[in-house]
């Protein structure tokens, strides 16, 4: 879009990001009310994390679990002092995040479709669906991971580019440098653009803050894994113990996750959308976003192929949302462009209308699974909830924390994805729940499902065990080493 931006396009997109954030805020809390709430086994360790920092009684330990996150530590941290609130208020924090990056990328479309304002609306709710379809969309909003607030940040810093004001945009690139470290890169080129091209970054104070953004980075990745598990690199260690099975031709399957992330015509659309905009009408930002899909990509690769990065489909999301963006404004257009070929008239926008929505279904039709996949969600996070509801009343039947861990070395364990919400319910830190049954003690054994994954391993020298307890379809075990019974003391019971 030039400088000169139509007046409807500025009317269209009067709504400021302040008026966006209260209203998605609004929404994600009565979401937070009326559907399935529960953190999935990457936020639920944030949590515990963030209560470890406010609560006297634990210790900040961070080497077991998860990746470590800086930015959504940041908001688990704070929300620690809020108790038993904690996971709902992480949850509802994390939706709101993904409503405002379906605002995002309307926005973003309507931009690239420039002053028609019925096709631009369009457009952007093409592309809110979109996203919506991206891998496993659904189940990160419902469980509050940090995948749909990265689409989000990653967009308004384009949006805020787009409206010229730099300073907002460094600082939601800086938010996405502490979710993704694909990011730094960019981000460093991004802050280096601004020290030497933009006039108002020429003062002290403006190239100071533009350091504390660069500095907050690393501090927020290395300095706090460093002080709870003497790693600085631990989340780099964490990622290289998981390869993404990337199978015999790493290249071939990440190159493949890229494309298949998205609604894989939208990639087509996205690429006609960008050539007709530059050939056409000289609108170098289009190109820009191209450069910028592709950027990541390459980024990605490189560290999966060269450093051993996992590369997982879900590393590609800020990518393909402007992916969903270009992709949308390009099929409202070449629908546009096919109305206007074929009849002339009043009769033209039903035309259009007909090719667009034909377009639409074809690309749906293309790759129908993420479609399907949406209705599974909701149900699915509602199943998770019952689920470690009855685990948590597992562990009052047994008799609550005392009861499981009656000694300083008592053992348990449980399901590997239930670890964190196990740990956070017994009030402990993830390092005193174990995955795997290594040692004498309580074993909480409960469905195989993808809101608790599968039971633990017991190793084979536990071979006395009996039931304790059992609660739905969750078993407490106490498993113990016959060649050592001066341990059965500490046994939960």
């Amino acid at each position: 879009m030039s400088v000169a931006e139509p007046l409807v396009a500025r009317r269209r997109l009067s709504v400021g990001p302040g008026a966006w954030v209260l209203v998605c805020v609004l929404a994600a809390v009565i979401s937070g009310v009326t559907l399935p709430t529960l953190p999935s086994y990457d936020p639920y360790s944030w949590i515990i994390w963030g209560r470890e920092v406010s609560d006297p009684h634990l210790s900040f330990v961070v080497f077991n679990g998860p990746s470590w996150k800086p930015l959504p530590f940041a908001f688990t941290t704070v929300y620690g002092v809020f108790g038993g609130a904690a996971p709902w208020l992480w949850v509802v924090t994390a939706r709101a995040g993904g409503l405002l990056g379906l605002v995002a990328v309307w926005r973003l479309a309507a931009r690239i479709l420039g002053p028609r304002a019925g096709a631009a609306s369009v457009a952007g709710l093409l592309a809110a669906g979109a996203i919506v379809t991206t891998y496993d969309w659904g189940y990160d909003f419902l469980r509050g991971t940090s995948e749909p607030a990265l689409i989000a940040c990653t967009l308004w810093a384009i949006d805020r580019l787009w409206e010229g004001r730099r300073g907002q945009a460094f600082a939601l690139a800086v938010a996405v440098a502490l979710i993704r470290p694909e990011s730094w890169p960019l981000l460093g080129a991004y802050a280096l653009w601004l020290a030497l091209r933009d006039p108002a970054f020429r003062t002290w104070p403006r190239r100071l803050a533009l350091l504390a953004g660069l500095l907050v980075v690393p501090v927020g990745w290395f300095v706090p894994p460093w002080i709870g598990s003497g790693d600085a690199l631990l989340a780099a260690h964490n990622a290289s113990e998981y390869n993404g099975v990337l199978g015999t031709d790493p290249l071939s399957t990440e190159l493949s996750r890229a494309i298949g992330l998205q609604l894989w015509p939208l990639l087509l659309t996205a690429l006609a959308m960008v050539l007709i905009g530059v050939l056409r009408d000289h609108r170098a930002r289009l190109a820009g976003l191209a450069l910028f899909v592709l950027g990541w990509w390459v980024i990605v690769i490189v560290m999966t192929l060269g450093f051993g990065y996992p590369g997982l489909e879900r590393f590609y999301l800020p990518a393909a949302a402007v992916v969903c963006a270009l992709g949308a404004a390009g099929l409202v257009e070449l629908a546009r462009l096919a109305g206007a070929r074929l009849i002339t008239g009043r009769a033209r926008p039903l035309v259009t209308a007909g090719v667009l929505a034909g377009l639409a279904g074809a690309s749906v039709a293309a790759h129908p699974q993420p479609i399907s996949d949406l209705a599974l969600f909701e149900p699915e996070a509602a199943q998770s909830v019952r689920t470690v509801d009855a685990m948590d009343r597992a562990v009052t039947a047994v008799g609550g924390t005392h009861a499981v861990l009656p000694c300083a070395s008592s053992f348990v364990a449980v399901n590997h994805a239930a670890q964190p919400a196990l740990a956070w319910e017994l009030r402990v830190g993830l390092q005193r729940v174990g995955t795997a049954m290594t040692r004498p003690g309580l074993d909480f054994i409960g469905p195989a499902d993808r809101a608790t994954g599968i039971p633990a391993a017991i190793a084979p020298t536990l071979l006395g065990e009996r039931t304790i307890r059992r609660v739905g379809r969750w078993y407490v075990m106490a498993l113990s080493d016959p060649r050592h019974r001066a341990a059965d003391r500490c046994i939960g019971h």
